[in-house]
Formats: structure tokens, sequence, C-alpha cells
């Protein structure tokens, strides 16, 4: 690992592909990776390295954390920060190099080595003032043997990320144009269709749901805000590593939004309509505050298992979501599975779950609280025709 550190510090930057932002973080993307989403506020880059090398490896930013102390300390917290909590078995963790402390371009550095259950974890973290920044590479590892080569790759392709970093805490610029007010504003909805294999072996269409909310000051945010219809905290979203918000303008018939986090999207624009391919999304009016709803929410799920595999049988999910005038509503759910084998033996199980509590409807949003006044979730709540919808569900 020593001789990892002595890479670390004099590799230099190879050409790149393009420039992205995540929290706190600016950084050039390294070339034959690509973005894979992100989720609790890690963002993943993906390898689509020719000749499928380091498949399956994968790139997390992280948000940072606001936070002081020594940087090797603050690491060696955070072994666990790329574990999935969920497994019901103690992950193998076995410790490569303990947190090693150097200097990055005048800032505090550790690098940490580790591997968890036959995966190649590296942990970087930087110091700056008042916080944190954090950054893992993972890698396949089921023995020792195919970690030099998952090291070549961490040498080449990210530690020169890491190099480059800039951060907007230190005074770098956002990627982001600063929002402009205009005289847009609102909320469009629409939908995006694609197919799916279940487990049944059928192909099923899937309804992608699509939501943009463009705010008078300039800023538009992409899903559901948490906010609604009212300004949101643009730090705060930065902090949690939120990048589906940004600034928006329109020349003529085309309208650009530009991601916080340096991604560039475009619709055209018709009238009140705004498509980009097969994407379609239509103004919508939310309904007014403070108004009391009367219906249910019902979902549904089945699937049969695949054919062939030696038992009949599926899965069946469904839930019901109840609201009251008074302001009060309650959820029911019920989970099962069911089977019968080639040799006339099977199996049933099913699993029951309630909640209650009280709701709200503010800022085009209906938010959820449990019976001890905390939050459950939220999601628009608008009106199409006679028909009531909440997030991608009738109200019936």
């Amino acid at each position: 690992m020593r001789l990892l550190l002595t890479f670390f510090l004099l590799f230099t930057s190879p050409i790149c592909a393009e420039t992205r932002q995540h929290g706190n973080l600016i950084f050039v993307v390294p070339k034959g990776w690509v973005s894979g989403g992100s989720d609790d506020g890690i963002l993943t880059l993906r390898s689509e390295l020719p000749d499928d090398e380091c498949e399956f490896c994968a790139i997390r930013v992280t948000a940072g954390s606001v936070t002081g102390g020594r940087v090797d300390t603050w690491l060696d917290q955070q072994t666990r920060r790329f574990i999935d909590p969920d497994e019901t078995d103690p992950p193998k963790i076995t410790q490569i190099v303990a947190p090693e402390v150097f200097n990055l371009k005048g800032r505090p550095g550790a690098i940490l080595g580790q591997t968890v259950d036959g995966e190649l974890q590296v942990l970087f973290a930087v110091q700056l003032f008042g916080r944190m920044e954090l950054i893992a590479f993972t890698a396949p590892a089921s023995d020792m043997e195919d970690i030099p080569s998952a090291m070549t790759v961490f040498q080449r392709d990210v530690v020169p990320l890491l190099e480059g970093a800039r951060f907007v805490s230190e005074g770098a610029a956002p990627l982001m144009p600063p929002p402009v007010p205009g005289e847009m504003q609102g909320v469009w909805w629409g939908t995006t269709n694609w197919w799916l294999l279940g487990i049944d072996g059928m192909m099923t269409m899937q309804i992608d749901y699509h939501w943009l909310t463009l705010y008078p000051d300039g800023t538009f945010y992409d899903g559901t805000p948490p906010t609604g219809t009212a300004p949101f905290d643009r730090a705060e979203r930065l902090a949690l590593g939120d990048m589906d918000w940004g600034s928006y303008s329109q020349d003529g018939a085309t309208l650009t939004l530009h991601y916080a986090s340096g991604e560039v999207e475009s619709y055209q624009v018709t009238d009140d309509t705004f498509q980009k391919g097969d994407r379609r999304i239509d103004p919508i009016d939310l309904l007014a505050d403070g108004t009391k709803i009367n219906g249910t929410v019902s979902t549904i799920f089945v699937s049969g298992f695949t054919p062939g595999i030696g038992m009949s049988g599926g899965v069946t999910r469904m839930t019901d979501t109840t609201y009251h005038p008074d302001g009060t509503w309650d959820y029911g759910a019920y989970a099962g599975a069911s089977a019968t084998f080639e040799n006339g033996s099977g199996f049933a199980t099913g699993s029951d779950r309630s909640e209650s509590g009280r709701y709200l409807v503010k800022d085009g949003l209906v938010t959820l609280f449990a019976e001890d006044g905390s939050f459950v979730w939220s999601d628009y709540i608008f009106k199409a025709g006679d028909t009531i919808w909440i997030g991608s569900e009738i109200l019936k």
C-alpha cells in the first residue's frame, strides 16, 4: 500500500471526458466511465472501459460532511459506509491498510484499503475547512490476485480525478449558470413507456412518470421537490447530494435545463407543452392548500414464477392508503408468496402491515405524518378532469 501512495502522489491527469459537480465537489469524469445515477446522496460512476476492463468496478462520490477533527480518524469511521446495511449476515471485512495521511496539494488527505466479502474498497478522504470529502473505488476481488489489476485502474483513472478536484467551499464556481428570474412557473407532468422482463419470463410494459417544476426565480426541480411549489434551500440540496435541480432558460421554442451537476437537457416548447424525444409533459393544476380528500389509493403487484424452473406459483403485494375528510389517513399492506413443486409439496407465506396518521395538503403536495408527528412521505396531488391523482396513482 506504500507503493500505492507513491503512485497516488505522482500520477498525472489523463485526457478526460466531461466535468461534473456532486455536492461540494467539482471533478472530471475519467474516460470510459459513465454516470450510474445517485442514491442516498451518493453518485456512482460505473466502468464502461474497453474489453470489459474492470467490469463491475465503480467510483462512488459522496456529498461530503460538515465536520472537523483529523482526516484519518474520520476516515476510519467510514469503513462501513459502502456496505449494505440490510445484509443479514455480518460482512467479512479485511483491512489491507489502516488510514494513512498524506499531503494532497496542501490539503490533508487520507486513504484506506479493505476487502468486504470479495470486493475491494479503496476509500479516500480530503479535509477542507470545516468539512470532509469522501470518494470510494470498488472492484471485484474474490482473491488477492485480483487486487493488482484493480489498483492499476485506480491509479490510472481515480487518482487524477482526486488530484484535479475543485471545491465550491473553496471558491470554485458552480457548473450551473446562476438562475435568472423569469415568467415561467408551474408544474408539468407526463410519462414514457419501456418494457421489462418479469420473473415469470413475460415482457411487461412499464410506465415512468416525469415531473418538472419551474420556479419564478429561474430554478427548476426534476422530480417531486421536497417543498413542492414553495422555494427550496439550494445549499441544503447540495449538502444532501441532491442534484436533481438547476437553472432554466428559454430561447424561442427551446427550454434549456442546466442541472447543478453540470448536465444540460433541452425540451421543445409548443404552447404549454414540453417535449423531448418520446417524452411529453403537460402543465397540471395542483389542489389548493388545506384541501380535504376522501378516497383510497390502491396498488397491486402479481407475478408468477418463471416457467420451467420446477415449480408453479408466484408473489403478490397489495397496498391501500385511505384518506379521510377529517385529515387522517390509514395504510394497510399485504405481501405473500406461494409455490407448488413438481413432487407435490409446496409452501405459502404472507405478512401484513398497517400505519395511520394525519395528512396536510400544502404547496401542491399531500404530506403524510405518522401518529407521533414524524414525516412519512409526500407527493404532488392534482386533478385531471374528474380524476384526482396523488403522484402516479389515482385516488378512488
